[in-house]
Protein backbone atom coordinates (compact mmCIF):
# COMPACT_ATOMS: atom_id res chain seq x y z
CA UNK A 1 0.00 0.00 0.00
CA UNK A 2 1.22 2.94 -1.05
CA UNK A 3 1.93 5.80 2.23
CA UNK A 4 -0.42 8.96 1.04
CA UNK A 5 1.43 12.45 1.94
CA UNK A 6 0.88 13.48 5.37
CA UNK A 7 1.15 9.43 6.51
CA UNK A 8 3.70 7.92 8.03
CA UNK A 9 5.06 4.68 7.11
CA UNK A 10 3.63 2.95 9.94
CA UNK A 11 0.11 4.62 9.40
CA UNK A 12 0.71 3.19 5.34
CA UNK A 13 0.62 -0.19 6.41
CA UNK A 14 -3.03 0.08 7.25
CA UNK A 15 -2.50 -0.54 10.54
CA UNK A 16 -2.82 1.42 13.21
CA UNK A 17 0.27 1.39 15.36
CA UNK A 18 -1.74 0.88 18.81
CA UNK A 19 -3.77 -1.83 17.41
CA UNK A 20 -0.11 -3.56 16.61
CA UNK A 21 1.51 -2.71 19.73
CA UNK A 22 -1.20 -4.22 21.39
CA UNK A 23 -0.88 -7.19 19.26
CA UNK A 24 2.61 -7.50 20.44
CA UNK A 25 1.85 -7.50 23.97
CA UNK A 26 -0.53 -9.63 24.03
CA UNK A 27 1.33 -12.28 22.62
CA UNK A 28 3.94 -12.07 25.14
CA UNK A 29 1.48 -11.81 27.78
CA UNK A 30 0.10 -15.27 26.68
CA UNK A 31 2.07 -18.61 27.73
CA UNK A 32 4.13 -19.64 25.76
CA UNK A 33 4.23 -16.61 23.51
CA UNK A 34 5.31 -17.01 19.93
CA UNK A 35 6.45 -20.50 20.37
CA UNK A 36 4.92 -22.97 17.92
CA UNK A 37 2.75 -26.15 19.84
CA UNK A 38 5.40 -28.43 19.81
CA UNK A 39 8.23 -26.67 22.38
CA UNK A 40 5.02 -25.08 24.48
CA UNK A 41 5.34 -28.29 26.70
CA UNK A 42 8.45 -29.49 25.54
CA UNK A 43 10.08 -30.48 29.42
CA UNK A 44 13.52 -29.97 28.10
CA UNK A 45 12.86 -26.54 26.58
CA UNK A 46 10.62 -25.60 29.88
CA UNK A 47 14.20 -26.31 31.82
CA UNK A 48 16.36 -24.67 29.62
CA UNK A 49 14.17 -21.59 29.92
CA UNK A 50 13.42 -21.41 33.31
CA UNK A 51 17.51 -22.24 33.77
CA UNK A 52 18.11 -19.10 31.45
CA UNK A 53 15.59 -16.94 33.83
CA UNK A 54 17.25 -18.01 36.80
CA UNK A 55 20.41 -17.55 36.29
CA UNK A 56 20.18 -14.11 34.67
CA UNK A 57 17.88 -13.01 37.70
CA UNK A 58 20.88 -14.49 39.92
CA UNK A 59 23.40 -12.45 37.62
CA UNK A 60 21.02 -9.51 38.08
CA UNK A 61 21.35 -9.68 41.74
CA UNK A 62 24.64 -10.49 42.30
CA UNK A 63 25.92 -7.75 40.06
CA UNK A 64 26.13 -5.29 43.24
CA UNK A 65 29.00 -7.23 44.44
CA UNK A 66 30.57 -7.57 41.23
CA UNK A 67 30.40 -11.35 40.78
CA UNK A 68 28.05 -13.46 39.04
CA UNK A 69 26.39 -16.78 39.13
CA UNK A 70 29.83 -18.69 37.69
CA UNK A 71 31.78 -16.92 39.85
CA UNK A 72 29.80 -17.86 42.68
CA UNK A 73 29.81 -21.70 41.89
CA UNK A 74 33.60 -21.28 41.55
CA UNK A 75 33.70 -19.40 44.92
CA UNK A 76 31.76 -22.20 46.32
CA UNK A 77 33.29 -24.70 45.02
CA UNK A 78 37.19 -23.78 46.32
CA UNK A 79 35.54 -22.84 49.77
CA UNK A 80 33.81 -25.75 50.55
CA UNK A 81 35.85 -28.40 49.16
CA UNK A 82 39.40 -26.48 48.97
CA UNK A 83 41.76 -27.14 47.30
CA UNK A 84 40.67 -28.02 43.80
CA UNK A 85 43.03 -27.79 40.26
CA UNK A 86 41.45 -25.90 37.58
CA UNK A 87 40.66 -28.68 35.75
CA UNK A 88 38.36 -30.30 38.24
CA UNK A 89 36.42 -27.17 38.60
CA UNK A 90 35.81 -26.68 35.04
CA UNK A 91 34.81 -30.48 35.09
CA UNK A 92 32.50 -30.40 38.17
CA UNK A 93 31.11 -26.72 36.85
CA UNK A 94 30.79 -28.20 33.08
CA UNK A 95 33.23 -24.96 32.18
CA UNK A 96 35.05 -25.16 29.19
CA UNK A 97 38.84 -24.56 30.06
CA UNK A 98 39.25 -21.05 28.41
CA UNK A 99 35.99 -19.57 30.08
CA UNK A 100 37.26 -21.07 33.40
CA UNK A 101 40.60 -19.31 33.08
CA UNK A 102 39.11 -15.93 32.28
CA UNK A 103 36.68 -16.13 35.04
CA UNK A 104 39.85 -17.17 37.44
CA UNK A 105 41.30 -14.42 36.14
CA UNK A 106 38.59 -12.43 37.50
CA UNK A 107 38.03 -13.57 40.51
CA UNK A 108 42.20 -13.65 41.22
CA UNK A 109 42.35 -9.64 40.44
CA UNK A 110 39.34 -9.14 42.15
CA UNK A 111 41.67 -10.91 45.55
CA UNK A 112 39.17 -13.99 45.74
CA UNK A 113 41.24 -16.65 45.28
CA UNK A 114 44.83 -17.69 44.46
CA UNK A 115 46.79 -19.98 41.50
CA UNK A 116 49.50 -22.00 43.01
CA UNK A 117 51.14 -25.01 40.91
CA UNK A 118 49.87 -28.45 42.43
CA UNK A 119 52.95 -30.13 44.02
CA UNK A 120 52.67 -33.46 42.85
CA UNK A 121 51.32 -32.34 38.89
CA UNK A 122 53.28 -28.99 37.68
CA UNK A 123 50.89 -28.77 34.82
CA UNK A 124 48.20 -28.29 37.00
CA UNK A 125 46.98 -25.43 39.02
CA UNK A 126 45.41 -25.67 42.57
CA UNK A 127 42.88 -23.00 43.02
CA UNK A 128 42.24 -21.65 46.73
CA UNK A 129 39.90 -18.94 48.04
CA UNK A 130 41.30 -16.39 50.17
CA UNK A 131 39.93 -14.79 53.43
CA UNK A 132 38.26 -11.96 51.03
CA UNK A 133 36.37 -14.72 48.74
CA UNK A 134 35.26 -16.62 51.67
CA UNK A 135 33.59 -13.87 52.97
CA UNK A 136 32.63 -12.31 49.45
CA UNK A 137 31.18 -16.34 48.71
CA UNK A 138 29.37 -15.97 51.90
CA UNK A 139 27.54 -12.76 51.11
CA UNK A 140 26.73 -14.14 47.08
CA UNK A 141 25.44 -17.40 48.82
CA UNK A 142 23.00 -15.02 50.88
CA UNK A 143 21.97 -13.20 47.92
CA UNK A 144 21.80 -16.39 46.21
CA UNK A 145 19.01 -17.66 48.65
CA UNK A 146 17.22 -14.33 48.07
CA UNK A 147 17.43 -14.95 44.51
CA UNK A 148 16.30 -18.67 45.06
CA UNK A 149 13.00 -17.46 46.73
CA UNK A 150 12.63 -14.98 44.20
CA UNK A 151 12.88 -17.19 41.67
CA UNK A 152 10.65 -19.97 43.06
CA UNK A 153 7.76 -17.73 44.44
CA UNK A 154 5.02 -18.59 41.91
CA UNK A 155 5.49 -22.28 43.44
CA UNK A 156 3.81 -23.48 46.53
CA UNK A 157 6.38 -24.67 49.48
CA UNK A 158 5.47 -28.57 48.79
CA UNK A 159 5.92 -27.55 44.81
CA UNK A 160 8.98 -26.06 45.75
CA UNK A 161 10.49 -29.14 47.46
CA UNK A 162 8.96 -31.52 44.90
CA UNK A 163 10.41 -29.64 42.12
CA UNK A 164 14.19 -30.32 44.02
CA UNK A 165 13.12 -33.97 44.26
CA UNK A 166 12.64 -34.33 40.81
CA UNK A 167 15.27 -32.19 39.29
CA UNK A 168 17.13 -34.35 41.78
CA UNK A 169 16.47 -37.30 40.13
CA UNK A 170 17.19 -36.39 36.40
CA UNK A 171 20.93 -35.98 37.41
Amino acid sequence: MPVHSGMTAKQGTGMAPKSRDRRKAESRARPGGELPPSMRNRVPFLLYKASQRSQSLANEMLSDLGLNARQTGILTMVTELEPMTQKSLADALAIDRTTMTSLLDDLEDKGYVMRRRHPADRRAFLVQPTESGRIAKAVAVGILDEQQRVFLAPLASAEREQLADLLKRLQ
